[in-house]
């Protein structure tokens, strides 16, 4: 269990030093700017509109999937690049145990960043008009999307050098159009089951998110379940394609 908790620790220590954690840093800070611009010039009840159906897909379907697939596709992607994982593989550590050592640091390490970019707009949202309620909410829905986001996209890392590409070109066409036009498809979109566990909590505004959802039902159980069970899944998948692939050499 101590060589696991190294692996995560060290895993961390690696994704969020490095040069491209301050880019998207950024990145999370861009909503939180366009919310104070928005804010300062309408009414509080326009401001909670543009927050739920503008600024939270802005959240949770760009910026948080972005940092999340990229340091989801680096946790493993990374060392296989580098030729480093080999000095892992090499432990007597189950392949199964360090693809959890390295799902949970790469999910600690986006929710790290791009939390702090929706925390950062849930206080101007605070500010603006007075509600504070959001904050919660928000940052649960952070860390459901998150997790999701970077379940998939550390066994993408492990197969390919282009899992960023993949990713980025996934968000738009999925995520972006596909599962927001067809409402049969609508359920695995990964930012919308986050969105999901938003409306569960925040009832208050259900009406202005039921475009938002595209047929994918509130709750925050649910989506959290969900979410698990990718997280499950990708550790077992990344657990074999470990196994089955000649990583000491």
């Amino acid at each position: 269990m101590t060589r696991v908790f190294a692996i995560a620790r060290v895993t961390v220590y690696g994704l969020v030093g490095r040069r491209r954690s301050l880019g998207l840093v950024l990145l999370g800070l861009v909503p939180a700017v366009i919310l104070t611009i928005f804010g300062l010039s309408e009414t509080d009840r326009e401001t909670e509109e543009f927050f739920r159906v503008g600024i939270l897909p802005m959240v949770l379907g760009v910026s948080v999937p972005i940092t999340a697939l990229i340091l989801g596709a680096a946790s493993l992607g990374d060392e296989r690049q580098q030729k480093t994982i080999s000095y892992i593989a090499m432990r007597p550590i189950r392949r199964e145990a360090i693809a959890a050592a390295k799902l949970a640091a790469a999910w600690l390490s986006s929710f790290l960043i791009a939390g702090f970019g929706a925390l950062v707009t849930g206080v101007v949202f605070g500010w603006t008009t007075g509600s504070w309620d959001e904050i919660p909410a928000f940052l649960i829905a952070t860390g459901i999307t998150t997790l999701g986001f970077v379940a998939v996209f550390q066994v993408v890392g492990f197969i390919t050098d282009r899992a960023v590409i993949i990713g980025l070109g996934y968000l738009l066409v999925w995520e972006g159009i596909v599962t927001g036009a067809a409402s049969q498809v609508s359920t695995t979109s990964l930012w919308r089951i986050g969105a999901s566990a938003y409306a569960g909590i925040q009832t208050e505004g259900l009406a202005d998110l039921e475009d938002l959802l595209s047929g994918v039902n509130p709750g925050v159980w649910g989506a959290a379940a969900k979410v698990v069970v990718l997280a499950l899944t990708s550790v077992a998948v990344t657990g074999y394609l470990m196994r089955d692939r000649d990583l000491v050499r």
